[in-house]
């Protein structure tokens, strides 16, 4: 009978992959903690997630390997994370390995004292390496335990200590604004598009932000980046030509060859992005992208429920990718001898392959319209022959071994993906994407919210893991966009109510902002004041209570609000691009004044207008929300 460890139990499939390694694993909790004091052992723990490429490979060289599992069980309490169902846990483990070594990544290997203090950190470790520096720290224990514990506490006295907040007065959002769009134009690759050297990350709250800046302030450098690199993105091989949907990150800075994973927050943040950029430009690859994004999420991702799963791994069939590549021989045996000229042409394939080992990826790398021009036919016979090759490839697609799924259900992926839905409903009309976040918002009240509190994670619809601020950020983030689109009372007082109880759980009442998490298990609590892959929980929230202020007239979310974003001062005036969602709050809630008696300004932006209404307000008066911009004016204004 195959050995199995305590992962067994578990419901994260993180976990449960590493149920029959011989290491002599933990999920994080108690018992862990308890065991590490009573035989006073140092903590190894692993953090990582499903989809990543280079956990799959640590634990096959390393936690599947005898020699290894012995010397952790003899010498350490191995604790096993999945970084997603505990992002707190994630976030102080990997702020403690950047500090210590000055970057960061996943599988995230950290050893801690008994009680959890770090002293050593790192990323993908190989197995002889790794071996050598267990052996060490176990002997560093067992003769120099002061110095580790030492060094534990020196640490966490670091992370203690270190902040990005600094108390000032709030900028003026066209000061920020300015410097924002130079700060990014220095970064922009004009070649290839983009804002950072490889690898490089879709960004798309960036995206959508310059594309908001470019309506409301006239500067059109700002859409012609984001644009630019909107197309570079979606003709590149980070999004999947065949299936629709994007892979977590392109690995060169061509938009090529991707990271073949695919997350559920990148398609939530592109879907605003591309639904925005379409709304303000109407340009047809940018609705043409939406609809990709929403077909594969509900071929690939959709739960039951009406929510959806969290992602799926690069990896089938223990190769990173093959589920995405092509054999000539195969593509063959699927298209016509035409249908085939024509995918060569459109996709750069060849006999050769254009990818390792002869295989060749699907990728565009130029306009569709040039693609036209250069097989003399005009754009619609080619989306039209386009779509009929995509279908035939798919269909043979999905007879192979697909990728592994996670199947945990996030409530702040899926209130992102909310609003995503909602901002491509309001950019598009189609009410498709208005009944998909429909019942997301439904199914979040259904099963997320149980007895006054957001739950962060549901399996089979039982939700586990206490609520973080996340889960009440992009919640309320998702309502308030689909308020946006309904004018529904309801809907504005759940938003009400969640802020309400976010407010009361994570706000740091003495220097303002929001706590990631309450603290449970980690010796301190944080803060998340930068944007990473997706917006911080604290830049969401405060995009809150901006709306909330000037939806319900409540003082306690403007001085909420402020005594954040004064704490934040110091870095969005010089560092407004690692902070781009506090910097939309910023705009959310200026705008209002500035737009006071400027109603032709209003009319004018680009995007179409939602008419608001608050709970028991007279109908004779009306909010209009433009994007984030609210605006209150008489009704017959507003026709």
């Amino acid at each position: 009978m195959k050995k199995t460890n305590r992962l067994i139990n578990e419901k994260s499939l993180y976990l449960r992959q590493h149920a029959h390694n011989p290491v002599d694993w933990f999920p994080w909790g108690e018992e862990a903690f308890k065991k590490a004091q009573k035989e006073n052992k140092p903590l190894f723990i692993s953090i990582g997630y499903s989809s990543c490429h280079w956990c799959h490979v640590m634990e096959k060289e390393s936690f599947e390997d005898e020699e290894v599992a012995r010397v952790l069980n003899e010498s350490f309490i191995p604790v096993k994370v999945d970084r997603e169902e505990k992002p707190d846990v994630d976030r102080f483990y990997m702020e403690a390995c950047q500090a210590m070594t000055g970057s960061g990544g996943w599988p995230l290997t950290v050893v801690a004292t008994p009680d959890g203090k770090p002293f050593f950190a790192g990323t993908y470790i190989p197995k002889s390496r790794l071996l050598r520096i267990l052996s060490e720290i176990a002997r560093m224990w067992r003769e120099e335990r002061d110095k580790l514990l030492s060094a534990g506490e020196e640490v966490v006295k670091h992370l203690k200590s270190f902040s990005l907040e600094s108390q000032g007065e709030i900028p003026e959002v066209e000061e920020v604004v300015e410097f924002y769009v130079s700060d990014m134009e220095g970064r922009f690759d004009e070649i290839n598009g983009g804002f950072s050297p490889p690898p490089k990350f879709p960004q798309p709250h960036n995206l959508w932000l310059l594309t908001n800046i470019s309506a409301l302030y006239g500067k059109t450098k700002a859409f012609e980046m984001a644009a630019y690199t909107l197309k570079a993105m979606r003709l590149g091989g980070i999004y999947d030509q065949i299936g629709g949907g994007f892979h977590r990150y392109s690995v060169d800075g061509m938009w090529f060859v991707p990271h073949f994973e695919k997350m559920l927050y990148d398609q939530a943040g592109l879907l605003i992005a591309y639904s925005t950029a379409f709304g303000y430009s109407k340009y047809w690859l940018f609705e043409e992208t939406v609809n990709g994004i929403f077909e594969y999420l509900k071929r690939e991702m959709k739960s039951s429920y009406g929510t959806f799963y969290s992602a799926q791994d690069a990896d089938s069939e223990g190769v990173e990718g093959k589920y995405y590549l092509w054999k000539w021989k195969e593509l063959k045996e699927v298209l016509s001898p035409e249908e085939l000229e024509f995918a060569k042409h459109l996709y750069n394939l060849s006999p050769e392959g254009n990818y390792e080992n002869g295989y060749n990826f699907p990728f565009v790398g130029r306009d569709f319209e040039r693609v036209a021009d250069e097989l003399g036919m005009e754009i619609e016979e080619l989306l039209k022959r386009k779509r009929e090759v995509d279908r035939k490839l798919l269909l043979r697609r999905e007879k192979r071994v697909k990728p592994a799924r996670d199947e945990k259900i996030l409530t702040d992926w899926n209130g992102y993906l909310l609003w995503g839905f909602t901002s491509a409903y309001r950019n598009t009309g189609n009410r498709e994407f208005f009944a998909s976040g429909v019942k997301i918002y439904s199914e979040l009240l259904k099963n997320h919210y149980r007895n006054g509190e957001l739950h962060h994670t549901v399996y089979n619809g039982q939700p586990t893991e206490k609520g973080i601020l996340d889960d009440y950020a992009f919640t309320v983030r998702g309502i308030l966009e689909l308020y946006c689109a309904t004018g529904e009372g309801e809907l504005l007082e759940k938003a009400v109510e969640l802020t309400e109880k976010a407010v009361k759980l994570f706000y740091d009442e003495t220097s303002g902002n929001f706590f990631i998490s309450t603290g449970r298990e980690l010796p301190i609590k944080q803060k998340e004041l930068l944007d990473g892959a997706y917006p911080c929980g604290n830049s969401v929230m405060l995009q809150n209570l901006s709306f909330l202020y000037h939806l319900t007239g409540e003082i306690r979310f403007k001085k909420t609000l402020e005594k954040s974003l004064r704490s934040l001062s110091n870095l969005l005036r010089k560092h407004p691009s690692a902070i781009p969602s506090s910097l939309e709050s910023l705009i959310i809630y200026q705008e209002f004044q500035i737009l006071e008696g400027k109603e032709e300004k209003l009319k004018s932006l680009p995007f179409r207008p939602y008419r608001l209404t608050k709970p028991n307000e007279s109908m004779d008066k009306l909010k209009i929300c433009y994007r984030g911009i609210c605006k209150e004016i008489n009704n017959d204004r507003a026709n």
